[in-house]
């Protein structure tokens, strides 16, 4: 998986290895205390995913760590906000190159091997309700996430005769660290703004969403493919109480 080393990531890889499962998480920067306690079931793999060389080779690195590995997650993303009259041309490269040209390439890589070795598999895409829910300053991160559902749905129409289910998640506002360090600085105002309009009325947690993950990821998700499932507490529902 990637995106292990915080948030949403980090709690899924240690769901999935306090499920019994080897995880092997790829990410920029270093992820290598989960290690811990797991009698070698993590390994860790940095690598940059803005780089395509980069890319392929931790893929084939986790191919080499375990030949039969069945399921992906991608789940690194950045998440920068700026408005779009300010935003410049490096800085939305960057957000699609990690947000949406990664799990393309990622993805990519590691079907490939299930189709040559016959082998059927599982991905798991952390896409965001900024997919369909639009907001200032978040013009390329929207973009890569809305790229990302769809790209969901085609991998899941192409992939299929494999064995291979393609499936999102579409988290709202969910309480990671940096979310929450965000909260109660220059963003508060932002925060109390969506909490206003959150039916459930607080943050999700990360590990809400780790469960959702791991049952995609499972044969009790077995006829899902190509679906989005979100997760926002009812963010996206429509108009607030009133």
């Amino acid at each position: 998986m990637t995106g292990a080393a915080a948030g949403i990531g980090r709690a899924t890889a240690r769901l999935l290895l306090a499920s019994g499962h080897c995880v092997i998480g790829i990410d920029r920067d270093p992820v290598l205390d989960l290690c811990e306690d797991t009698d070698g079931q993590f390994h860790a793999i940095e690598a940059d995913l803005a780089d395509p060389d980069q890319i392929a080779s931790a893929a084939q690195r986790a191919i080499g760590i375990r030949p039969d590995i069945a399921g992906l997650v991608n789940c690194a993303g950045i998440y920068p906000v700026t408005a779009m009259l300010d935003l410049a041309p490096d800085e939305w490269d960057q957000v699609l190159a990690v947000n949406l040209r990664a799990p393309f390439l990622m993805t990519q890589a590691i079907a490939r091997h299930w189709r040559d070795h016959d082998r059927p598999g599982t991905v798991v895409n952390v896409a965001s309700t900024a997919a369909t829910l639009a907001r200032p300053g978040v013009a390329h991160y929207a973009s890569s996430k809305a790229g990302l559902v769809q790209l969901t749905k085609v991998m899941a129409v192409e992939l299929a005769p494999l064995g291979v289910r393609v499936n999102a998640v579409a988290p709202g506002l969910i309480a990671t660290e940096k979310v929450m360090a965000h909260a109660t600085g220059a963003g508060a105002d932002e925060h109390a703004a969506k909490l206003a309009r959150i039916p459930a009325a607080r943050e999700g947690a990360p590990i809400e969403v780790a469960h959702a993950i791991r049952w995609l990821l499972s044969s009790d998700a077995g006829y899902a493919t190509g679906s989005v499932l979100t997760l926002d507490g009812g963010f996206t529902l429509g108009i607030p109480a009133y």
